[in-house]
């Protein structure tokens, strides 16, 4: 069974999987430039994270890195 044809077999599916793939793909570009709540953040802000890289699919190991402490570079010898 091919994806068209998994498709046409849910009712009601054809008008709504454009806005629904694009609603995706607005969450998963929006994902990757939000920055990581803070520990001591606002809960709206991190509910609103959450939901954003559920809606993505950024769940897993395909989650956002933390960011990293900046290290100093090597020195020159």
């Amino acid at each position: 069974m091919d994806i068209m044809a998994t498709l046409a077999a849910i009712p009601g599916a054809g008008p709504v999987l454009p806005y629904v793939t694009a609603v995706i793909a607005v969450c998963a570009a929006l994902a990757t430039v939000l920055p990581h709540p803070a520990a001591g953040g606002n809960s709206l802000y991190r509910a609103f994270y959450a939901a954003v890289n559920f809606i993505a699919f950024n769940v897993g190991k395909a989650r956002n890195a933390a960011p990293s402490a900046p290290t100093q570079p090597a020195p020159k010898s």
